[in-house]
């Protein structure tokens, strides 16, 4: 989607007082190893056939570069299909924690938490205030400190304030 946020906006307008939404976002923090990867694909001008995807996918997987390193545990890797939508895709939107929370407010959303029970519980170990969950601030610095966290993307759960 061009603009994310427009998207969004309709979507809250489908949504009653009260009502709410799940919502997916990639995380600019997370996934820089995808950027730096993107870069290099467009830097060296590696186009999106299918034989120009699987020699870079083999120069990858013979590579010992970092960030060529990480990318080897997405399953999305393995599959064409899905390697041309993590890595040859043409326009992806990243957003940052404090991002999420400017669009909450303009859109009168109310954070209500993330989806995946394993990040909870692990962010709960040291954040452990009854509203701890619902606290942006404390979910930004929960992933500064652990960077990779929400690599698949950020899943959370908001709601229209009435």
């Amino acid at each position: 989607m061009d603009d994310p946020f427009a998207g969004w906006t309709v979507l809250v307008d489908c949504l009653k007082p009260g009502g709410l939404m799940k919502i997916g976002l990639y995380s600019e923090l997370a996934r820089q190893h995808i950027v730096e990867i993107r870069q290099e694909i467009s830097k060296a001008g590696i186009g999106s056939s299918d034989a120009e995807m699987k020699s870079f996918r083999a120069k990858v997987m013979a590579s010992d570069l970092k960030h060529h390193r990480r990318i080897l545990n997405f399953s999305d890797f393995y599959s064409l299909s899905e390697l041309r939508d993590l890595l040859f895709h043409a326009q992806e939107h990243r957003f940052t924690i404090p991002q999420i929370r400017e669009c909450l407010s303009e859109l009168g959303l109310k954070f209500c938490g993330f989806e995946a029970e394993n990040i909870v519980q692990h962010f709960k170990q040291t954040n452990t205030g009854t509203s701890d969950p619902y606290d942006l601030e404390k979910w930004q610095a929960y992933e500064e400190a652990n960077p990779h966290i929400f690599i698949g993307m950020y899943q959370f759960w908001c709601q229209k304030i009435v």
